[in-house]
């Protein structure tokens, strides 16, 4: 199905995530001064030769294109390949949702917005999120959260953001280093966000989201 004719259209959505924590800190002071960046929501990029030494390698046997150390050295190869089932050490999620495709043209191309409700299941409830991105960047893209929670995250391949997470308790300063955007959103109707997200204090993850609107 095409979603390039209509401005606003309901869809259903599916949401399918896997996590799995991983070794090395987006936070850490050395990685943060070498790319550059000092708490800025604009993306930066990420050297190859930096992501090496935090432990991303590019994996052609891994479905998701890049190999990241775990936190637990338990974690067995499964690691290196679509995550199936918790016993590898990896967390898997699935949510169905109600949303509403927006398609705005311009001289330049196209804005496009997916708006949806999360749930408790995400322990977001009662926060909505509006997945946004332009035609003519599709590699761009940004999430934005309101309601119980409140953030604005930046995805853009083998670059880096640091952006603040409010919640009802007190904020959280996050960082997303990206790895994959593959967005066939109007074409497929599916689209796929692969990084690294940090809560500065926490352990940081991997997570592979796929989004599919059905």
């Amino acid at each position: 199905m095409s979603y390039q004719n209509s401005s606003q259209t309901p869809v259903r959505v599916r949401l399918l995530s896997y996590r799995y924590e991983v070794s090395q800190s987006i936070f850490d002071a050395i990685m943060a001064a070498a790319a550059g960046f000092h708490g800025e929501e604009q993306p930066t990029p990420v050297s190859p030769e930096e992501e090496i030494l935090m432990g991303i390698f590019s994996d052609e046997d891994s479905d998701s294109g890049y190999f990241v150390k775990p936190a637990d050295p338990r974690m067995t190869e499964a690691v290196r390949h679509a995550p199936t089932h918790e016993d590898d050490g990896f967390e898997k999620l699935e949510l169905y949702t109600e949303g509403f495709l927006h398609y705005a043209p311009d001289e330049a191309g196209a804005q496009i917005s997916l708006a949806y409700d999360e749930s408790e299941l995400t322990g977001m409830e009662g926060a909505h999120s509006v997945l946004t991105y332009r035609t003519d960047e599709p590699e761009l893209v940004h999430l934005i959260r309101s309601g119980s929670v409140s953030t604005a995250l930046t995805f853009k391949p083998h670059h880096r953001t640091i952006c603040a997470y409010e919640t009802p308790y007190m904020p959280f300063q996050v960082g997303i280093h990206c790895l994959v955007v593959e967005n066939k959103l109007l074409e497929e109707g599916a689209l796929t966000l692969d990084y690294i997200i940090e809560i500065r204090g926490a352990q940081a993850e991997r997570c592979r989201m796929e989004l599919t609107l059905l």
